[in-house]
């Protein structure tokens, strides 16, 4: 393998003549699931990224097939403390366990990501040693999970790992997905929103749980194929009525005693919940102390009232004191959404007037945004406090 490069294409013959100038990340594109072996110069790399870049058929066979042979990982740098992998569509290998392995070859990782990857495979022994991995991370801080997925129960046994761990685990959980559900029917329940509740635990100071539209310039790529002349924009949380805002709910309940104080900021983006209930989550957040949280994104049902009920919810007991950024996903009611684009006609986003009264709840506030669904076309709004004074940016 040739040594992994550096952001200033340093050679590594200039590497080890030059201490300061070894390599501190790396990628490494796979065609099986053999990690060739590091060069000297990459003794000091934080971070590795693994992409599979393995064709479709040769992937099924090594995750399905049970190789006599072990697919070969080489002594890794101890200094790896960030690991992404990214592209394993179909999982990893259950046997050889291809992740427990990667797992004790890097026992320093606080951080990891997964991006577009199908966690737990496609059969019981991936999902033995999916879960063997995360046990073995006992020092992660920081996971990541873009565009990921799991079969059921997964998430459900990572939660559980993550409360036992407590503050000393895991501190910044980030979960998005690409919203899908407009051309897929079947997104929503492959996302596992009622389990991915569980992975918000004590001692955790960001949480991050979001859907994001399509890309624009992607939208636009498909529709000048042909695949669609006009393509659905933005994205719906799950309903608020649902079994996954409920299990959120519940959740926050639970840990209501204290055991969030730690939260600072806070995306709830992926499900909808009803305008009281906010004032309800944040003040679980604030455990009876002090509140600590200042960032709050959430998904609002407008419903008839939707924005005195915010204001009344933020002004229970000062729950909304350390507050400093609100931004607001507004869902339309079922009742209020038309066909065709009429459903943008008469929704009204948050006005000055309610930004004041959140203020006067929130006295560190200084932005509020609000959107429909994220929809760029539907009606958007952002407010900043400058010099004292509410103004719209």
């Amino acid at each position: 393998m040739s040594a992994p490069a550096n952001g200033n294409g340093i050679s590594p013959e200039d590497a080890q003549n030059d201490p300061d100038a070894f390599p501190t990340a790396a990628q490494i594109p796979l065609k099986d699931f053999s990690i060739p072996d590091f060069p000297p110069q990459a003794s000091r790399l934080k971070e590795l990224t693994l992409t599979a870049d393995i064709k479709l058929d040769e992937y099924q066979a090594l995750v399905q097939d049970r190789p006599v042979t072990q697919p070969s990982l080489p002594e890794l740098p101890a200094s790896i403390t960030n690991l992404t992998l990214e592209l394993f569509t179909l999982g990893f290998p259950g046997s050889p366990p291809f992740l427990g392995r990667l797992a004790r070859c890097l026992p320093n990782i606080r951080s990891l990501t997964l991006f577009s990857c199908l966690i737990d495979g496609l059969d019981d022994l991936s999902r033995k040693d999916a879960e063997g991995f995360f046990e073995k991370l006992t020092g992660l801080r920081e996971v990541h999970f873009i565009d990921t997925f799991a079969r059921p129960g997964f998430f459900k046994k990572l939660g559980e790992m993550f409360e036992k761990r407590g503050g000393d685990g895991v501190q910044i959980v980030d979960v998005s997905y690409t919203f899908r559900g407009h051309e897929d029917s079947d997104f929503l329940a492959r996302v596992q929103g009622e389990e991915l509740a569980g992975l918000i635990n004590p001692g955790v100071v960001a949480a991050n749980f979001d859907f994001l539209p399509i890309p624009v310039e992607l939208t636009q790529d498909l529709a000048q194929e042909g695949e669609k002349s006009e393509l659905p924009e933005g994205v719906l949380p799950f309903a608020s009525d649902g079994r996954a805002p409920a299990a959120v709910k519940k959740r926050f309940e639970k840990l209501s005693s204290g055991a969030l104080r730690s939260l600072k900021y806070l995306n709830l983006g992926m499900w909808s919940v009803r305008p009281v209930e906010v004032g309800e989550i944040v003040y679980a957040c604030a455990g009876g102390g002090e509140p600590q949280l200042a960032s709050l994104t959430v998904s609002v049902l407008l419903e008839d009232g939707w924005a005195q009920e915010l204001v009344k919810g933020m002004e229970y007991k000062g729950v909304g004191g350390a507050l400093e950024n609100i931004e607001l996903v507004g869902v339309p009611n079922t009742k209020t959404k038309g066909e065709g684009d009429d459903w943008k006609k008469g929704i009204e986003v948050v006005g000055l007037e309610h930004v004041e009264e959140l203020a006067k709840a929130c006295p560190k506030l200084a932005r509020v945004k609000m959107s429909i669904l994220q929809v760029k076309n539907a009606p958007n709004v952002e407010y900043m406090k400058e010099k004292g004074e509410w103004k719209k940016a």
